[in-house]
């Protein structure tokens, strides 16, 4: 059955418990849980109770496979084509591992931006230590952009890839992958794009973008919670591809517990070992309900949103740290607040959640909206109603100036 975002809202509402309790715009951090998550997962208890091990034959074994052609759907991926994993630094240590990106020994060039997810920077990083390449930054100098021509001008016959964001997790700023990686193609290398924040809330073609590795979760904006990253990688580079980072699933005959390992085919080549059952179970729900809306509705209904956010907060004279530009934003929008972070918690307080990303360099400190499908028009004017109480009564003053927690 379609779920339409203006006649269903209230029926949609329902399938998500905390949305009767507060005001959740914090889905760019971690997307609401579904009611039949709870199902499934009871359903996954009474599986184990039930049949023992005998579930692995039953159901387990193949839920990866299951959940993966799944995700496929959002990202414009063919059957077997998505491996699951249990976080994305998991996925980006995989693709990182792999022997076939040292062949050609002119290439040790990585480039990547400051604006990219820190786990992505710190496993690129340490793996570069380790194998000798060379890494480069490029600098967005306290911006919540970067020219697409400052990231293309690096990238040349001595790199071996470019490792960057779809949409960059704090600015939500949607970078020209598809510019990316045709220049990359152009001299040889490859590209391994964090998506993360991306699936879920903005239309995603791994084919059109003709990416070599693409990387995400269900966390947020596919509401399937931690524990559902995935990797999809390009069938042609699949087939010639050997993982050091691997285990017994990835194996072709996995029961035969061979002591040499034999690479499965497709996308169960790039899986480890034993999988995290019940995420692969929570992560079912998100995924059917977005699928019956379906993502150029909840795109429309986004951009809507976040227009409300930007012109509420412009307004006010709040500066903002994401693009006005609809074809250059995202799901969310970053406000840089007076005293971010004491305002943040005085809005948790009043049930109204987003979240903090502290300034680094010459970036402001700013909040995250991260609406959803959802969310009512009239929760935008919630939020600013609050701020504005919280800034006229000085309540803010009463919360801690430091940053204890990541959200």
């Amino acid at each position: 059955m379609r779920l339409d975002l203006k006649k269903d809202l209230a029926l949609i509402r329902k399938k998500f418990p905390i949305l009767e309790r507060c005001v959740y715009l914090i889905s760019n951090s971690l997307g609401a849980v579904p009611q039949k998550a709870l199902e499934n997962l009871q359903e996954f208890y009474q599986m184990w109770a039930e049949e023992g091990v005998s579930a692995w034959q039953k159901e387990w074994w193949d839920l990866s496979r299951e959940v993966g052609n799944n995700v496929a759907y959002f990202l414009g991926a063919k059957e077997d084509e998505v491996t699951m994993a249990p976080n994305a630094t998991h996925c980006h240590w995989v693709v990182l591992s792999t022997k076939f990106l040292a062949q050609d020994e002119r290439r040790k060039k990585v480039i990547m931006t400051d604006h990219d997810f820190p786990s992505m920077l710190y496993a690129v990083s340490k793996i570069s230590d380790f194998k000798g390449w060379k890494l480069e930054i490029v600098k967005s100098n306290g911006n919540p952009a970067i020219n697409v021509e400052d990231i293309l001008k690096r990238i040349d016959e001595e790199t071996l890839f470019v490792a960057t964001s779809h949409v960059y997790f704090k600015s939500a700023f949607i970078q020209n992958i598809k510019q990316i990686s045709a220049r990359a193609r152009e001299v040889g290398a490859l590209t391994l794009i964090d998506g993360y924040h991306a699936p879920g809330i903005i239309p995603v073609d791994v084919k059109q973008l003709d990416v070599d590795f693409y990387i995400g979760g269900c966390l947020k904006w596919l509401c399937g919670g931690p524990g559902n990253a995935f990797l999809y990688v390009k069938p042609e580079l699949s087939e010639n591809l050997q993982p050091q980072l691997t285990g017994w699933f990835a194996h072709r005959e996995p029961f035969l517990f061979a002591q040499e390992m034999e690479y499965a085919r497709g996308g169960q080549k790039f899986l480890s070992g034993t999988p995290p059952i019940p995420c692969l179970y929570t992560a079912r729900a998100g995924l059917d309900i977005i699928k019956k809306i379906g993502i150029p509705g909840i795109r429309e209904k986004s951009l809507s949103l976040t227009e409300l956010i930007i012109n509420k907060a412009k307004k006010r004279g709040y500066l903002l740290f994401t693009p006005e530009e609809n074809n250059l934003r995202g799901g969310s929008v970053s406000i840089s607040l007076p005293h971010a972070f004491p305002v943040k918690q005085a809005l948790e307080k009043r049930n109204v959640k987003v979240d903090y990303r502290k300034g680094q360099d010459k970036e402001p400190d700013v909040i995250r909206v991260g609406p959803h499908f959802y969310t009512k028009d009239e929760e935008i004017d919630i939020l600013f109603r609050e701020i504005d109480a919280i800034y006229a009564s000085g309540e803010f003053k009463k919360y801690p100036k430091e940053i204890k927690h990541v959200t």
